[in-house]
């Protein structure tokens, strides 16, 4: 990628829904509003399902629609979620969805990464 905007964000709201139990392992629907700052500025939705096995393998899948400022540029973008972790084994993408971008981000493509402390990195690539 070409382009990389950084920030940082901080739950408005994150609220769960039913507890699903199957066997072992449970699955919980999550959705939460989200405040971007930094050279970032917005906000976000998410609607996530997370699923776990007590002292087992998990895995959270989620779509975000941000809504966003940064560099100048106005406008909004999905971003799917998908990570896994089963051991040492810890897998995570965050994928900028394609063709969901508006305004100024109408085509963007990319990835993000949360890091420590609820900061956020977005490298994007937007169509001439």
């Amino acid at each position: 990628m070409s382009n990389r905007v950084t920030g940082a964000f901080t739950f408005d709201t994150w609220e769960g829904g039913d507890v699903l139990r199957w066997d072992e392992a449970q699955a919980q629907r999550r959705n939460g509003a989200k405040t971007f700052t930094g050279e970032m500025t917005g906000t976000s939705v998410l609607e996530a399902i997370m699923c776990g096995v007590e002292g087992g393998p998990a895995v959270y899948v989620a779509i975000e629609k941000l809504d966003l400022e940064f560099h100048g540029m106005k406008g909004s973008f999905m971003l799917a979620h998908r990570s896994m972790a089963h051991g040492d084994d810890h897998r995570k993408s965050l994928d900028i969805v394609p063709g969901s971008g508006t305004g100024d981000f109408k085509g963007i493509s990319g990835t993000a990464e949360i890091l420590p402390g609820h900061d956020f990195v977005v490298d994007y690539d937007l169509e001439s």
